[in-house]
């Protein structure tokens, strides 16, 4: 089902549906949330592995400057 699917279908629901489905995301939203302190550094190493897998030094110093070319500050919780 690819999203435009899922946006008729939502057509289709009622309020009480609706507001369901806005739990249901919110809840999930939640769940997936990263918090200070739980971030797994073999795993994300083991990704970054994997990401850089077939490709050159040249292709990975280009996507390596492009990461660290502008800083841009996360907007606090009330921002």
């Amino acid at each position: 089902m690819i999203l435009t699917d899922v946006m008729k279908a939502l057509d289709q629901f009622s309020p009480d549906q609706l507001r369901q489905l806005r739990e249901y995301i919110q809840q999930r939203v939640q769940q997936i949330e990263l918090k200070a302190g739980t971030l797994n550094m073999d795993d994300l190493l083991e990704g970054l592995e994997e990401m850089r897998a077939g490709l050159t030094d040249e292709e990975f110093g280009e996507i390596e400057r492009a990461m660290n070319e502008e800083y841009i500050e996360p907007l606090g919780k009330d921002e």
